[in-house]
């Protein structure tokens, strides 16, 4: 989370790289807000997975604490998938998400377009395949329909 966070950060200041332009500074002002938005959502999910495991941080830790604790089939967990789903979703640009991207991209300079529109795409989709084939594995069948 932090690799992502740090990433978005340098993602804010390339779209805001032109201070001349108002659009430019209007779509990187909407970036960061909209990013900082769901940032907080998937930290609420983490949050969730970090209580229900019983305090653990490690990927295959948080899975052997909701199997311990037999949480893995709460309510809690349902809202930590779709919160994370919502964060993750925010950064891939999925379709209710998406609302930034156009504003930063017609706002940016073309090669800052171009790593944005590449690299944070990758980032998000690395984050989202490793949480959700590791993580909600057991519960497959709700985030395949999330993700369709």
């Amino acid at each position: 989370f932090v690799a992502l966070e740090y990433f978005s950060l340098c993602s804010y200041l390339l779209s805001g790289y032109t201070k001349r332009d108002v659009r430019s500074n209007e779509a990187t002002m909407k970036y960061l807000l909209m990013g900082g938005a769901s940032s907080s959502i998937l930290v609420y999910g983490f949050s969730w997975l970090y209580g229900l495991s019983g305090g653990e941080i490690e990927l295959q830790e948080v899975v052997n604490g909701l199997i311990n604790t037999q949480m893995y089939n709460s309510p809690g967990i349902f809202i930590a998938l779709i919160s994370i789903t919502v964060g993750i979703g925010f950064k891939l640009s999925l379709v209710p998400f998406h609302q930034w991207t156009p504003d930063v991209y017609e706002g940016s300079p073309t090669p800052v377009v171009a790593f944005l529109s590449v690299t944070s795409k990758v980032a998000a989709l690395a984050l989202a395949t490793r949480i959700f084939d590791i993580i909600f594995y057991f519960s497959s069948n709700e985030w395949h329909l999330l993700l369709e």
